[in-house]
């Protein structure tokens, strides 16, 4: 058997995060029709409100946030299982360039660029079974302020497969916009 194809991997990286963010759609009782472009989150006051969104059955990782009860905002967002991370995202949503970071999000780019997205190991609502790649994290570290869950998750994977674990200082100094090699 040879070497793993990196060219695979990356594919599996991006079906892997499509497949997460399904999932939660499905878990957060929304449809497939309520992500259309100009679409608002059912949960904030601004969008339009199911009884079949009871947020009381939903994974702690996917509650809605005051913010997000609050602010308008894309229901993608509310697929992310970190609320920090929805919290930091909903505060810029009027600057932020959406398609970038969705193709920085789920690795849209070249296998010999690396891999630069977010992997998704478990359940796509356990915050657990994220992993943040350091291009995630160099380019959009803002984005990971107080988001510690998903510093201890990547850790942990990145140790399973042997890699050196990502210092707390970078990670705090990333979310910051501050770029140590």
């Amino acid at each position: 058997m040879g070497t793993p194809r990196t060219d695979l991997l990356l594919g599996l990286v991006q079906l892997n995060i499509l497949r997460a963010l399904i999932a939660n759609i499905d878990v957060l009782g929304l449809s497939a029709a309520e992500m259309h472009d100009d679409a608002l989150s059912p949960f904030s006051t601004a969008g339009t409100w199911h009884s079949s969104h009871d947020t009381t059955q939903l994974p702690a990782s996917l509650v809605p946030t005051s913010l997000q009860r609050t602010i308008p905002h894309h229901p993608w967002l509310d697929l992310i299982p970190c609320p920090a991370m929805r919290n930091n995202l909903i505060r810029v949503a009027d600057s932020l360039d959406e398609t970038e970071l969705c193709h920085d999000l789920c690795s849209y780019q070249s296998a010999a660029d690396g891999l630069s997205g977010v992997i998704v190991w478990r359940d796509p609502w356990d915050p657990k079974g994220w992993e943040v790649t350091r291009t995630f994290l160099h380019r959009w570290g803002w984005v990971l302020k107080d988001c510690w869950d998903l510093f201890q998750s990547t850790n942990y994977w990145r140790k399973r497969r042997g890699e050196p674990q990502l210092s707390r200082t970078a990670w705090y100094l990333a979310s910051e916009g501050i770029w140590l090699q």
